[in-house]
């Protein structure tokens, strides 16, 4: 009977591709405190999916507590082999038939790096910030997008020339954010 039981219990716990999109709709319904709790399961399902991590940073960044969106963000670099520093690393092919369920759940660093850019951003810390953008810019990653927190960044720090002058060039790579900005900070 023993075994009947746990075999019951086991068969009836969702599955992390469940408990997945069960997180991504709590997401969409900006739940995230939710959200988080999903991902604290799939995370115990598995402890070695870097999208569990990356998501619950995800919805820490979303929830404007920056410091511990930082930590999950950072913990997946770590499981990456990433280090501050280190600008050379490995992308596994996700799609590959040999592909663990660990390397179909990877983050790719770019992402990574755009949303500590942006987190960085809202910590007040520009320098990084400034960099984690550039470094997407050098891979060719969102580079509309990067070049506008680009500008966000020259704004806070009180030169809005430059910012008007990253904001341009946003326009130019296709950002369809450029014209708000440029209306709102270059155009008086």
């Amino acid at each position: 009977m023993f075994f009947v039981t746990v075999f019951f219990l086991l068969s009836c716990s969702p599955s992390i591709d469940d408990l997945d999109k069960k997180a991504d709709k709590l997401i969409e319904q900006k739940k995230y405190s939710e959200a988080i709790k999903v991902y604290d399961r799939i995370i115990k399902k598995n402890p070695g999916l870097q999208d569990a991590y990356y998501n619950k940073g995800y919805c820490f960044l979303q929830d404007s507590n920056y410091a511990k969106a930082l930590v999950f963000f950072n913990h997946v670099l770590k499981m990456k082999g990433i280090s501050e520093g280190n600008n050379i690393y490995i992308e596994w092919n996700v799609n590959s038939p040999f592909a663990s369920e660990e390397d179909k759940h990877q983050i790719p660093a770019d992402e990574l790096f755009f949303q500590i850019g942006i987190t960085k951003y809202y910590m007040d810390s520009l320098g990084p910030s400034y960099r984690k953008f550039q470094a997407c810019i050098d891979q060719g990653y969102e580079t509309a997008e990067c070049t506008l927190w680009q500008g966000l960044i020259w704004l806070r720090a009180d030169s809005t020339g430059k910012a008007c002058n990253f904001f341009e060039r946003g326009k130019l790579l296709g950002s369809p954010h450029a014209d708000e900005l440029i209306t709102e900070y270059c155009k008086k």
